[in-house]
């Protein structure tokens, strides 16, 4: 049977994000390159998924990219298992690759401030007929102020947000559990000037990426500087290591609601610079 068929069987039975669908897919089709032909349920082998893999980081993947591609196997291969067209396997000796955490960088308070003072240069209105300042001036500050993924900023309504209690709360899209964050006065004043619709943001990723280049491009002609990669979700880094930096490691997994608990916020959204500093001990007492 062609591990694509797999695939499409996955994607038909799962409630799966269509990311998610896409990486099993890419995982496929890269083997399928590798072993020369489409590949079938006959090249699931120990021997063969590990010397894929061994190919992947031979040619310069990262080993977060090789994790990525050995979970597309596992589930693949699982589902070829529970159908009874494979024998049962041995996850463990599938190589598990090594992945090395990088430094998190996010943006300092200042930087914020940089980038809403560019934001208020921005000429141009967004589709909705809103002005492109006024609404990337509000995305920044609404980010900056709750954490929330890009992809809850965009889904969110203004039946979400009580104004009352300054907050807003949502179903996250990617944990899919009720949360609540805070608004400052400022956010929701600039939420105002933008409400035209139902949702408070109402544009898709790709609006979004533009509105990140045109304010990144403005900031950086007044000395702003960010790093490779550095998009609108840096401002969920800073909301966590700013509560991190008040409160403690809790607050801030609490704060961003996460599911992954402390572990996950301190590898990913806390700026490593702000990690506290080991001890030093006290002095041996003179011989």
């Amino acid at each position: 049977m062609r591990l694509a068929d797999l695939v499409l069987r996955v994607a038909t039975e799962c409630d799966l994000e269509q990311c998610t669908i896409d990486q099993y897919d890419r995982c496929i089709r890269k083997f399928s390159e590798f072993v020369g032909h489409d590949a079938t349920t006959g090249d699931l082998t120990i021997g063969s998924v590990n010397r894929f893999l061994m190919h992947l980081h031979a040619i310069g993947k990262t080993g977060a990219t090789i994790a990525s591609y050995r979970r597309g196997f596992t589930r693949v291969w699982n589902l070829a298992v529970e159908l009874e067209i494979v024998p049962p396997y041995d996850a463990r000796r599938i190589r598990h690759p090594k992945i090395d955490q990088k430094p998190v960088r996010a943006w300092t308070l200042s930087q914020v401030q940089m980038l809403l003072a560019a934001a208020g240069r921005l000429k141009g209105q967004m589709h909705y007929g809103v002005p492109r300042s006024d609404f990337v001036q509000a995305l920044i500050r609404v980010m900056y102020d709750t954490g929330l993924r890009p992809s809850d900023i965009r889904r969110m309504r203004w039946s979400d947000v009580d104004l009352e209690s300054q907050s807003v709360s949502l179903v996250q899209h990617k944990t899919g559990r009720p949360h609540t964050a805070m608004l400052s006065s400022t956010a929701i004043a600039l939420m105002e000037k933008i409400r035209t619709t139902e949702r408070v943001f109402p544009v898709g990723k790709s609006c979004m990426v533009y509105a990140a280049k045109q304010l990144f491009k403005m900031a950086e002609s007044m000395g702003f500087r960010r790093n490779y990669g550095q998009g609108f979700a840096t401002l969920r880094k800073t909301h966590a290591t700013q509560i991190y930096e008040q409160e403690g490691e809790y607050a801030a997994a609490e704060s961003l609601g996460h599911a992954g608990g402390v572990r996950t916020v301190r590898r990913h959204y806390i700026d490593s610079r702000s990690i506290r500093a080991g001890r030093r001990p006290p002095e041996p007492p003179a011989a």
